[in-house]
């Protein structure tokens, strides 16, 4: 077991606060060591006093295979696992010991013991995500490869098809899905470089391809129109009437802070959620007015008692029966909208006081994802 240095420190803190206590004169601290092939032994990792001496195990010290009244073995155990040992010299004539300093030293073995459990879960853990990271370095390698010649195959199926302007959208629109994949493989490679984690994001957050141009001027129009081109080619295949918006408001179109990218995440989320338990005649569509977005669809009314349940974290509505999900789309959705000073709800019904544009909808489910629109600005 590699110890940490923190690790170290801490284990000689505990021993040290134990101190000068009811004659104990030393304390040491062991922990099970055994290497393939041979048996198992206690290897030392921490004493009290800290005194020049050379950490031994167990069965390397001649002085511990005589019995003394004077010293005795606590267990370092979790669960049935026994961990390691902590060792108790005192000074007590006879050997008699105090229940009171019993009862201390066992405490004290539990808190060490716990001190072990933790370190071994910490380095298995780190274990793991080094492992994870090497598998992520090796899929970006291969698929960086396949990637590049999908680029170099529509390049040459444009060519073939000359004038048929028609079927080259298509095939253009498949290379900008294809450059977007390329940013995820951006987000993917750093993984393994040094990051600060985010304080508010939770670790379930979505992974769309950031802003990683952080010189690149962004605006609401520039991080939806990608998402409603792909919306508009899923309803395209689906046969399904799809509505964008034709007029956008002067808040969309001016630069906005890098931190409202999340915007685009959180009405793919609406979006996927729409597509996926719909009905396949349902007509699936987002408007935007002055006041924030709306992504609506036709199918069935989501039931009155689900509208807030549907934000919860692993909740599942009577939509989504049969059909894969996990239950957490909406929730981020919510979560992201309010980290950014917004909001995202279910309307029960348009009231009086919003646009006649949106009055016109009538349709049955419409989300409205409420953004700070005068604070948006850069």
């Amino acid at each position: 077991m590699n110890l940490s240095k923190k690790f170290e420190e801490l284990i000689l803190k505990q021993l040290e606060s134990f101190g000068c206590s009811m004659g104990v004169t030393h304390l040491v601290m062991y922990l099970a060591s055994a290497k393939q092939g041979t048996k198992a032994t206690f290897e030392m990792v921490g004493q009290w006093p800290q005194v020049d001496r050379i950490l031994v195990s167990i069965e390397d010290d001649p002085s511990l295979k005589v019995s003394s009244p004077n010293r005795r073995w606590y267990p370092l155990q979790e669960n049935d696992i026994l961990l390691g040992v902590l060792r108790v010299e005192t000074e007590l004539e006879g050997g008699s010991w105090p229940l009171s300093l019993d009862s201390r030293l066992k405490a004290l073995s539990i808190s060490l013991a716990k001190c072990v459990s933790i370190e071994l879960e910490r380095q298995n853990k780190n274990e793991e995500i080094n492992y994870l990271k090497n598998q992520v370095n090796v899929v970006i390698h291969q698929l960086r490869n396949p990637l590049a010649a999908l680029r170099t195959y529509a390049k040459l199926l444009i060519k073939r098809l000359g004038s048929d302007n028609d079927s080259i959208e298509i095939v253009e629109s498949m290379m900008i899905e294809q450059k977007q994949i390329n940013q995820y493989m951006d987000s993917f490679e750093r993984i393994n470089l040094p990051i600060q984690l985010p304080l508010e994001i939770g670790e379930e957050r979505l992974l769309l391809p950031p802003n990683l141009d952080n010189q690149k001027v962004i605006t609401v129009q520039s991080l939806l129109m990608p998402i409603l081109e792909r919306g508009k080619a899923n309803a395209k295949l689906e046969n399904r009437n799809w509505s964008q918006p034709s007029f956008w408001p002067d808040w969309t179109l001016v630069p906005v802070e890098a931190k409202y990218v999340v915007i685009a995440e959180i009405v793919a989320n609406l979006l996927e959620n729409a597509f996926k338990y719909a009905q396949k005649d349902a007509e699936i569509g987002i408007a935007i007015t002055s006041k924030g977005l709306y992504v609506f669809d036709n199918g069935k009314r989501i039931l009155k008692n689900e509208n807030e349940k549907i934000f919860q974290k692993g909740f599942r509505g009577t939509a989504s029966r049969g059909k894969d999900g996990t239950g957490v789309g909406l929730f981020l959705a919510r979560k992201l909208a309010k980290q950014i000073g917004g909001d995202l709800n279910l309307l029960e019904k348009v009231s009086t006081h919003e646009e006649e544009e949106l009055k016109k909808l009538k349709k049955k489910n419409i989300f409205y994802l409420e953004l700070p629109t005068k604070k948006l600005h850069a």
